[in-house]
C-alpha cells in the first residue's frame, strides 16, 4: 500500500486531499499474531499471512487535479489483525431485522466514508475457515459479497487507487442499472484515465468485469 500512496502523491494528475499511516512499523515479526488467530479458531492461509503489512492502517482521500474530471478516490485499509479487532456496530444501519444476524459477523476492512460516499469494505471471518469472506457495504443501498479474498482487494486496490465504486466489478450487480449511475461513470472513467497515468498496471481484466456487468 506504500507503493499506491507513493505513485498517487507522485502524479500530477492527482490531488491528495488526506493521508494517513497508523501505528506500527517495519520489523514486526507478525508469527504470535497469526498464532492467536489459530488458537482462537480463525487459520489464515499462507496466502493471507503473506499480505500482511506491519501498520494498523494505511489511508489516502484524492481527487483528479483537473476540477472537470470527476474521479475521486479513497481507502482507509487495515492490516488483517486490526480488522478483526474492529467490528461493525450494527446499529449504524437502518435495514431490515433480518440483516442484523450478517452484519454482527462483519468486521472492517476499509472505510470508505471520509468523502461521504457511505461504503465499507468488511470481511466475515467464519470458526475454522482459513480465508474470510469480503463483503461491500453501502448505507444507502445494500450490502454484496464480493468475489475476493483479504490479499485480492490489497492487490486491486494498488491498481484502482480506491477509485470509487472499483468494489462493484466484483460484485455480482447489474451495473447498466439507473441505481448505478454514479458508479458506472466512476468505472468508466477510471478505466480511461488510469491506464494513461499508470501503464505499468494490466487493466484489461477489469474492463472486461466492468463490460460483464452492463
Amino acid at each position: 500500500m506504500f507503493q499506491t500512496i507513493r505513485e498517487v502523491r507522485a502524479s500530477p494528475f492527482f490531488n491528495v486531499m488526506y493521508e494517513e499511516i497508523g501505528p506500527g512499523g517495519p520489523g514486526k515479526d507478525p508469527t504470535a499474531i497469526f498464532e492467536l488467530h489459530a488458537e482462537e479458531g480463525f487459520p489464515l492461509s499462507e496466502r493471507l499471512k503473506e499480505a500482511y503489512f506491519p501498520y494498523r492502517y494505511m489511508a489516502l482521500h484524492w481527487c483528479a487535479a483537473d476540477i472537470d474530471v470527476p474521479l475521486f478516490g479513497e481507502f482507509n485499509i487495515m492490516n488483517i489483525d486490526a480488522s478483526r479487532e474492529e467490528m461493525l456496530q450494527v446499529q449504524d444501519f437502518a435495514w431490515e431485522k433480518c440483516d442484523e444476524e450478517l452484519l454482527s459477523e462483519l468486521s472492517i476492512l476499509d472505510d470508505i466514508s471520509r468523502g461521504g460516499g457511505g461504503q465499507l469494505a468488511t470481511m466475515r471471518f467464519l470458526r475454522g475457515v482459513s480465508s474470510p469472506e469480503i463483503w461491500f457495504l453501502d448505507r444507502f443501498r445494500t450490502y454484496v459479497k464480493l468475489d475476493l479474498d483479504y490479499r485480492d482487494y490489497l492487490d486491486v486496490l494498488i491498481i484502482t487507487k480506491g477509485a470509487t465504486g472499483w468494489q462493484y466489478l466484483f460484485a455480482d450487480v447489474p451495473l447498466g442499472a439507473r441505481e448505478y449511475g454514479s458508479t458506472l461513470e466512476s468505472l468508466r472513467l477510471m478505466l480511461k484515465i488510469l491506464p494513461e497515468h499508470f501503464p505499468g498496471y494490466d487493466y484489461e481484466p477489469l474492463a472486461a468485469r466492468l463490460e460483464a456487468r452492463l
